[in-house]
């Protein structure tokens, strides 16, 4: 009994400890060491001169070369397009948590110019898991994704949990409040208008992330939808619900499998883990054939891809510090992944002769750097911008902005630049 006082003493003693060296480093007593950061923009490829250089090799040959192919590319698109052939309009929707705004925006704003099509395949993952349903049943439910990405707070997605909690718990956050929120609007009569779509011949996906196994999990919603099993509806939030956990914050989503009569347990994680989004040939019905012929069966058939958030992160003065070189390091694979899964579907489309077509958030605009916060106010926000520029006919662009020749990275030969004086006005504050 002795002992075990004294070890629960001990560690007493030291969540104390841990604690007060907690608040003590919140409120500034452990000393960093402050930078003098870059200003933004200073070292960007097309405004600096790098000094140290002294190669004949002229960079712009990358960027002409690539334009030329693409012109072919696409000219050779446009000269197979078979009027007989079957054209489908799909739409891929990514992650990007309360950045989906800017989704719902863009669906609702499409809806008012009486140019959205009706889509034929929809696939979704983590925040787009949440739009998906919505998005591939028709306009009709636009005020419906309104209304959510416009007054959801944080408070309507998770909550907290008490912090010593996580030396035991599963994630840091409870997702009860979501998995509230999804069972309310994905209800037995919406389960029966995806079903009645599957049977048209419509495709709705939602991409999750087997933790076991670290890849993506396709679920074949309308299937699920149409399969008239007892735990159709149950199965259908829980992807949902999985797609849009993102692991360690969420709890996973346990989900019941069979293999040869024998049970198991998955746990199913944030579709976003393994691909913010995603487009498979196999979602279409396609000869191979045609492929083996050197033909392009999928001319005249577009993709519009709506990515919830930038293309890039915003550029800031990292702290020194271990926390905020990891979360920023994490960020940036992140949005590198993004622009890794855009140039995997741009590459299917020009096998294919899809037309490509993807909106995402201005890199000019002002958005708030933690997209788990649900503030109505700046969402609002982000739902007006993304509705006024689809309206205005600015949001759709054809090719990633990774093959935009602005963004091409040119090798650098030291550490000595030339650039306008005015970009340092740009300089951030450390620790910012």
């Amino acid at each position: 009994m002795e002992r075990k006082l004294g070890g629960r003493a001990l560690m007493l003693c030291l969540g104390r400890a841990i604690f007060l060296i907690a608040i003590g480093c919140q409120a500034g007593g452990c000393a960093h060491r402050c930078r003098s950061c870059v200003p933004v923009g200073l070292l960007s490829p097309e405004s600096t001169i790098d000094l140290n250089s002294t190669s004949n090799v002229n960079h712009d040959t990358d960027r002409d070369t690539l334009s030329l192919s693409l012109a072919r590319l696409k000219s050779a698109q446009s000269s197979e397009n078979d009027p007989q052939a079957k054209k489908y309009h799909v739409l891929a929707l990514s992650g990007g948590g309360s950045y989906g705004a800017f989704s719902a925006g863009v669906l609702n704003g499409w809806t008012s110019t009486g140019q959205r099509p009706q889509f034929d395949i929809v696939s979704g993952v983590s925040t787009g898991a949440l739009i998906a349903t919505y998005a591939f049943l028709g306009p009709q439910y636009d005020p419906s994704l309104r209304d959510f990405y416009t007054n959801t707070t944080t408070a309507d997605v998770y909550h907290k949990r008490f912090k010593p909690a996580v030396l035991w718990k599963d994630s840091f956050v409870s997702s009860d409040p979501l998995q509230r929120a999804i069972e309310e609007r994905v209800t037995p009569q919406l389960l029966c208008a995806v079903a009645l779509a599957h049977a048209e011949g419509r495709r709705l996906y939602v991409g999750t992330t087997n933790a076991d196994t670290g890849r993506l999990v396709i679920w074949d919603m309308g299937a699920i939808a149409a399969s008239g099993r007892p735990n159709s509806l149950a199965l259908y939030r829980q992807v949902i619900l999985a797609s849009a956990s993102p692991p360690g914050l969420f709890p996973p989503v346990q989900i019941e499998v069979s293999v040869n009569g024998q049970n198991y347990t998955e746990m199913h994680v944030d579709g976003g883990t393994t691909a913010q989004v995603f487009f498979r040939a196999s979602m279409i019905d396609i000869d191979p054939s045609r492929f083996a012929a050197g033909q392009r069966p999928l001319a005249g058939s577009k993709i519009y891809i709506i990515v919830a958030g930038k293309a890039f992160p915003d550029p800031k003065c990292v702290e020194d510090r271990a926390f905020k070189i990891a979360a920023t390091s994490l960020t940036a694979l992140t949005y590198a992944q993004t622009r890794n899964d855009l140039i995997r579907i741009y590459t299917l489309t020009l096998l294919t002769g899809m037309d490509f077509r993807m909106t995402s958030v201005p890199q000019d605009y002002p958005i708030h750097e933690d997209s788990m916060k649900f503030e109505p106010g700046p969402m609002r926000q982000l739902y007006e911008m993304g509705f006024q520029r689809t309206v205005a006919g600015q949001s759709w662009a054809d090719i990633p902005p990774v093959l935009d020749a602005s963004q091409h990275s040119i090798p650098r030969s030291g550490t000595d630049f030339l650039a306008p004086v005015e970009t340092l006005e740009a300089r951030i504050p450390c620790g910012r």
